[in-house]
């Protein structure tokens, strides 16, 4: 078998960048060679890359700067979402908590066992995210293993970061060339060369689709291949749009529930990103569009721009010699942040299982393993927001409520509300403390907990609970505000003026 020498991205925006410098940076030196063939952008000058924690890593393995991403993509921290709106309790922030303390049991049992016995302090209390986030600090890491921890996501400026990335791609060498897909050659159930206008074409021994829900590689090998998730993720219309930045900055994105879907908003240095998902059955963008001032408590600048989202997952996201990532391989909601994170499994998993040779077939069908069963882990995190939402009345949020889920989002529900554990499968990416956060916060209260909880001591176990709180008002001062750290962090580059 002959070894891959050279790889071709075909794409657009922030995934075509990312899946080339992973590359690049990973295998270079072993000889391979990438190229990006790279398609006109779908981007607007509204959109924002709302990014969850794991961006850190990603960075980390690309070998970008922090203070030149916040700093040219015009970015700001964030440590959680704030959910309202979506049922009759209050409230809650989702954080971005980083480890449970170590102890003889999951945190969230203490709390269940404190509740019913008559303690009245809500789960997010106890969560060093959510606390700083409320009170807009930005967590710093601790070497102490035996306190709570916390860290960040970012808001970015989707076309300045994509711009990053194509810039540092270029100066590390990885040509590219830009145009109009005209064409794609297939030969045995294989991707044999791609064209753009003008007679270019262009052959590889691999290629990666990164180029979004068009997935115009993927597609000619299987165009039959992709499952739709819309029973379970219910929004197919996007609006997006801008708004004044907010002063001061707020630590976290704010999700509000509506009669007809939910509008978020997304603050960074220079505006904040404003978008709302609905289902086209139920409202039409014009409509929803006239009520963003509403819904969003802010006047809407600008243009406002209508997309189509199309949740779903490919059977086989590595088909022949063609691997898709982001959201050519599965597509998810927005409401959590995941658009990059998708980007970020794909890369890892081709990295992980790298073709020995020009056969591919069992790299391709871990690949497809690992990736659709990540995905799926997503879809359920998301579709759990749908399904424990309290608004009741009103035929959207009635048919979410009442769905059908799948099966392991099912036993999670079942087992956390009878015992306040929540069981994670392969390839997970939110911990039990999150997926407990996440239950806790719309409502999902458990009737019990493990009954080993009661061998503790009940003054330790009182112990345990005040300890937890002494610990985050300890420790939630000690972290930068927002803006102190945004000063701290920013570079004196030239930031190119955004586009209007």
């Amino acid at each position: 078998m002959s070894p891959i020498e050279r790889v071709v991205v075909v794409g657009r925006d922030a995934p075509a960048w990312i899946a080339a410098l992973a590359v690049e940076r990973a295998l270079a030196r072993t000889g391979v060679g990438v190229e990006v063939v790279e398609l006109p952008s779908l981007l607007t000058p509204v959109d924002v890359y709302g990014a969850i924690p794991s961006l850190h890593g990603l960075h980390s393995i690309l070998g970008l700067d922090e203070g030149a991403v916040l700093t040219v993509a015009r970015g700001a921290p964030m440590v959680g979402q704030r959910f309202s709106g979506w049922g009759e309790g209050d409230p809650f922030i989702l954080g971005y908590d980083a480890q449970e303390a170590p102890g003889a049991f999951p945190f969230t049992q203490s709390w269940s066992k404190a509740r019913l016995e008559g303690m009245p302090v809500p789960f997010q209390e106890f969560s060093l995210g959510a606390m700083a986030a409320r009170l807009g600090r930005i967590p710093s890491e601790s070497d102490d293993s035996a306190t709570p921890g916390a860290t960040y996501g970012y808001h970015l400026d989707a076309s300045a970061y994509s711009q990053l990335l194509k810039a540092v791609a270029q100066r590390r060498g990885v040509t590219i060339h830009s145009g109009e897909l005209a064409g794609v050659e297939v030969a045995d159930g294989r991707i044999a060369s791609v064209a753009l206008d003008g007679g270019r074409s262009f052959t590889g021994d691999l290629f990666i689709d990164a180029s979004g829900p068009q997935a115009v590689l993927i597609s000619r090998l299987d165009p039959d291949g992709f499952e739709s998730w819309r029973q379970w993720l219910p929004c197919d219309r996007l609006i997006s749009a801008s708004a004044p930045a907010l002063k001061p900055l707020p630590a976290f994105s704010q999700v509000s529930a509506f009669d007809a879907g939910w509008a978020g908003l997304y603050p960074m240095q220079d505006r904040t990103g404003v978008l709302a998902a609905f289902p086209s059955d139920h409202a039409g963008a014009d409509q929803i569009a006239a009520r963003l001032p509403a819904l969003t408590g802010f006047a809407v600048a600008g243009d406002a721009a209508v997309s189509e989202l199309h949740a779903g997952a490919r059977v086989a996201p590595w088909t022949g010699n063609v691997v898709a990532i982001g959201e050519a391989g599965f597509v998810l909601d927005p409401l959590d942040g995941l658009h990059l994170h998708s980007v970020h499994i794909g890369i890892s998993q081709l990295i992980a299982y790298w073709p020995v040779g020009s056969d591919m077939a069992i790299e391709a069908e871990e690949y497809s393993r690992a990736v659709r069963l990540h995905a799926s882990n997503l879809r359920d995190f998301q579709a759990a927001h749908y399904k424990l939402n309290g608004r009741t009345g009103e035929p959207f949020w009635d048919r979410a409520r009442n769905m059908t889920i799948p099966e392991s989002l099912q036993r999670k529900l079942d087992l956390f509300t009878a015992r306040a554990e929540c069981p994670l499968y392969d390839d997970e990416l939110f911990e039990a403390y999150s997926w407990a956060a996440m239950f806790l916060g719309h409502g999902l209260v458990p009737v019990g907990y493990d009954p080993r909880v009661d061998a503790i001591p009940q003054q330790e176990h009182i112990g345990q609970i005040q300890g937890r709180l002494r610990q985050i008002a300890a420790l939630v001062p000690t972290f930068p505000t927002l803006d102190s750290f945004l000063s701290a962090t920013l570079i004196p580059v030239e930031v190119p003026a955004r586009a209007s």
